[in-house]
């Protein structure tokens, strides 16, 4: 045994679609629970379009990952950021039709909610957004439910998927 050598090579750890997901599903979770509670709030609550948008935008990141696996995951949140317009955008043109039905009302909703998103306003709500953005906001009133229903139709559509391809070949 004394004679025994070792030889440490470096590794790669290489970051799947199944990353994007998990923590997806997780934050539509947290959603959920939070618009339970902001229900007995009086105003505008912030914190579920948050979570759902934070759900929704980590979906589509999987779903790119999913279509273009070559895409590391730095080089997705770099190209992405926090723009669910674009993701959606280009989330319609990689073929999400497959996975999820494409709507009119989900096209608003992306579009209302996707500026407020991108500059972080949902996390750090100010003046502007209680008379601006929730005037926005209230021009769809199935906004937080169809953000609701598109991250948990995400989830359930692109699991089989995301972990079939994210397996070791």
């Amino acid at each position: 045994m004394a004679d025994t050598v070792i030889q440490v090579h470096s590794s790669r750890i290489v970051i799947t679609g199944i990353n994007f997901m998990t923590y997806a599903n997780r934050y539509c979770e947290a959603a959920s629970l939070a618009k339970t509670k902001s229900k007995a709030l009086k105003g505008f609550d912030p914190v579920p379009y948050q979570l759902y948008c934070q759900s929704l935008e980590l979906h589509l990141k999987s779903f790119i990952w999913l279509q273009d696996q070559q895409l590391g995951r730095n080089t997705i949140r770099n190209r992405y950021g926090h723009n669910l317009k674009k993701l959606w955008e280009h989330s319609k043109d990689k073929g999400i039709k497959k996975y999820i039905k494409l709507t009119p009302l989900r096209e608003k909703v992306i579009e209302l909610v996707s500026p407020y998103y991108k500059d972080r306003k949902f996390c750090y709500l100010d003046i502007d957004m209680i008379y601006d953005g929730y005037t926005n906001l209230k021009t769809e009133p199935k906004s937080l439910e169809t953000l609701h229903r598109l991250s948990i139709q995400l989830g359930k559509s692109l699991k089989r998927p995301i972990y079939g391809a994210s397996q070791p070949q």
